[in-house]
């Protein structure tokens, strides 16, 4: 009756490449796309794409061999462990997590716009469709991971058949006229500036490794980032072609890299009206798709968490019926509608960009270190996935990204951002995480250890009656 409810393993390989596009493709990549294109001169933003995905790529190698040796829904935090500390990885980690959670809340921002922009509602409707939202998602999470899966891969891949034919007919409106392809070549460090940006814009493909207990195939799961990096890549790369063709959107208009609904602008451009309530559906399945991917990934390292005793046990409760941690996804469903009210009212998003850019290229540094420092500790480790080329991938990794990430947080070229203040909230982000570490966990795991304890020494007592019971039984014949 005790006994741990397993999770299951039904997740095939179209929601692994699903809910690894999902998780990147959100609402605001759309606003990750323009403020990026508003940085490098007429519609070359394409560039920058194309380079922040092949950088993706690297980071994905690194995830992949780390996958293999942890496949379980707590290896981002298992592998830090293992290479540096246990306060270390607890502290990752979970900056992490406050990262997910306050992107996937920022997409409602996105969302509420798109919502009062189509409709012309006064903008306190929208929090209804928003918290609407949140209840589907949150519901379909309940139900069961396939269920979420089913709905994974329906929202994903319209989404992506949308976003790439709306892009298409805008351009064609100008006959695929492009006036300056090249341009951001020119400008290296405009280039490199909106290559930092670009990193937000694919961030979050990796969080398909906590599946890992649910996937039928975990050797499928670098296969699916890879293909979920080049779908990406083709989307984001159309999108903000389009964008900076037939909206303007360069370094020298910078009026639209303010706009929180530059989808929807794009839309009206290619198909009038109808353009508008189609890129509509767009953001709703976006904002579906980043809830419901976003709720299942971030759930299983919640129950992980408590599964191990640094959070509380109630998190690693599973429905028997549904084998599914339903507190995990409730408290993560009210935390995120939290902060996406806060979000909301104070209009703050275009440093939220550059904070996840930033908090992205930590943790890619981060897997890339704990990939050099596995392969030293645990040389003869069953690695079914090893980056090939020696060290060369995961030092790339760890300078390339190093260097965008300090970029990133300086916010420098950024409309709208003060300098330095993503910088400041990653070091909020990570004091909060680290209060977290010192201060609570350890009355966490006194409290394990105390019911332990307990657990150990009823145990005895049972025995001890069950065996004078049976002692007793077997007596009463021969007397």
């Amino acid at each position: 009756m005790n006994a741990p409810v397993p999770l299951r393993r039904v997740l095939k390989f179209r929601t692994i490449v699903s809910t690894s596009t999902g998780l990147a493709y959100a609402a605001i990549s759309f606003l990750g796309c323009v403020q990026l294109a508003s940085l490098v001169g007429g519609d070359s933003g394409w560039i920058a794409i194309l380079l922040a995905a092949l950088l993706a790529m690297l980071s994905a190698c690194c995830f992949s061999e780390l996958n293999t040796l942890y496949p379980t829904a707590a290896a981002v935090r298992l592998y830090m462990k293992e290479a540096f500390s246990d306060n270390f990885s607890l502290i990752v980690a979970f900056s992490y997590m406050l990262t997910i959670v306050t992107l996937i809340a920022a997409d409602s921002y996105v969302v509420g716009n798109a919502i009062t922009y189509a409709f012309n509602l006064p903008g306190w409707a929208s929090l209804i469709w928003i918290l609407a939202l949140f209840g589907l998602a949150t519901g379909a999470n309940l139900r069961s991971i396939k269920l979420a899966g089913l709905l994974q891969d329906v929202t994903t891949y319209l989404l992506l058949a949308i976003a790439i034919i709306i892009s298409i007919i805008a351009l064609s409106q100008h006959g695929f006229q492009l006036r300056s392809p090249l341009d951001a070549l020119s400008h290296p460090f405009d280039l490199l500036n909106a290559v930092a940006v670009g990193i937000f814009v694919f961030s979050g493909f990796e969080w398909v490794t906590p599946l890992s207990e649910e996937i039928t195939n975990i050797k499928l799961i670098p296969r699916g980032m890879f293909i979920a990096l080049g779908l990406l890549f083709v989307s984001y790369a159309l999108f903000t072609v389009a964008a900076s063709n037939v909206l303007g959107v360069d370094v020298h208009n910078q009026a639209l890299a303010n706009s929180p609904i530059p989808q929807m602008l794009l839309g009206k451009a290619a198909l009038g009206q109808v353009g508008i309530w189609v890129m509509l559906i767009t953001t709703l399945l976006t904002t579906v798709m980043t809830l419901n991917g976003g709720f299942a990934a971030a759930s299983r390292f919640l129950y992980a968490a408590a599964r191990e005793g640094t959070l509380p046990p109630i998190f690693a409760h599973i429905s028997i019926k549904y084998a599914v941690p339903y507190v995990a996804v409730i408290a993560l469903a009210a935390a995120s509608a939290a902060v996406a009210i806060i979000i909301f009212l104070t209009g703050q998003f275009q440093f939220l960009i550059l904070l996840g850019a930033v908090l992205e290229a930590l943790i890619y540094v981060i897997a890339a270190l704990c990939v050099i420092r596995l392969r030293q500790l645990q040389p003869a480790a069953e690695r079914s996935f090893r980056i090939r080329g020696g060290w060369t991938v995961p030092i790339a990794t760890v300078v390339i990204f190093g260097l965008l990430g300090i970029l990133a947080s300086l916010g420098i070229g950024s409309s709208g951002v003060m300098i330095g203040t993503p910088l400041i909230a990653t070091v909020a982000i990570f004091m909060l995480a680290a209060l977290y570490v010192y201060l609570f966990i350890p009355h966490l795991r006194r409290a394990a250890a105390a019911r332990q304890a307990v657990t150990r020494r009823r145990r005895p007592g049972r025995e001890a009656n069950s065996t004078e019971t049976g002692a007793s039984v077997s007596r009463a014949p021969r007397e």
